[in-house]
């Protein structure tokens, strides 16, 4: 029997609600990842110092967290995008964990699009595991007509 994580950064709460309901689809372990510092969350300040990190591709001190990848047959990264990519926290964890060999997806969610995050994250997750795919979400906290029909979709791809 395959052991599944999902490991996200939620800056909002949208990454955080996909996750959960993920983690709890598939039940699977579920690993938030906390920075020590977090940015402001109000105004527009937000967007210039997140996507500030984002461009500079820092890597930000992260809060502990126990996770051991031989634990794991497949692992599902969640993020929202910041200016076209993946955020800072997940950099970090990425940089600070090597995931190998293994079954490994990604979601994000967003607010007007995704970039090139897709791309990016099949760029360091393929290699040396096996990508399954990905899967983009708009804004599903604030969205009325939001389902998770095409979380449901995608988990049945993946599994």
């Amino acid at each position: 029997m395959s052991k599944t994580v999902v490991i996200y950064y939620s800056f909002e709460g949208n990454t955080k609600f996909i996750a959960e309901y993920i983690a709890k689809e598939l039940g699977a372990d579920i690993l938030a990842l906390k920075p020590k510092k977090e940015i402001g969350t109000h105004g527009f300040m937000k967007y210039v110092w997140g996507g500030k990190q984002a461009v500079m591709k820092k890597t930000p001190e992260l809060e502990g967290y126990d996770f051991d990848a031989a634990s794991y047959d497949k692992v599902i990264f969640g993020s929202p995008v910041w200016v076209g990519t993946f955020t800072p926290p997940l950099r970090t964890f990425l940089s600070e964990n090597e995931i190998k060999d293994k079954k490994v997806a990604f979601f994000c969610c967003h607010e007007g699009g995704k970039g090139k995050v897709m791309n990016k994250m099949q760029e360091i997750l393929e290699g040396d595991n096996i990508y399954l795919g990905g899967l983009d979400i708009a804004s599903p906290l604030v969205n009325e007509g939001f389902s998770f029909d095409p979380v449901l979709d995608w988990l049945g791809h993946i599994k």
